[in-house]
């Protein structure tokens, strides 16, 4: 099986795409469970990944309020 590392950078989440596609490759030539189970788990990596920067680049867009919130 396949080691699935949570990407951090651009190049790790490249990576973990091509390892996905690696994955569901696999599985649709083999349709065996063992496969469909790594493709699951690749496509779960990348999907987190992605919502880890969409909350990151919201946390970013949204201001800041000061202390104690707005007199």
């Amino acid at each position: 099986m396949t080691k699935i590392i949570m990407p951090t950078t651009w190049k790790e989440f490249f990576i973990a795409v091509e390892q996905m596609r690696e994955c569901q490759r696999e599985y649709f030539r083999t349709k065996t469970m063992a496969a469909f189970a790594a493709a699951k788990t690749c496509e779960s990596a990348v999907d987190d990944a992605i919502q880890q920067k969409r909350d990151e680049w919201a946390r970013e867009r949204q201001p800041e309020l000061p202390e104690g919130g707005l007199a």
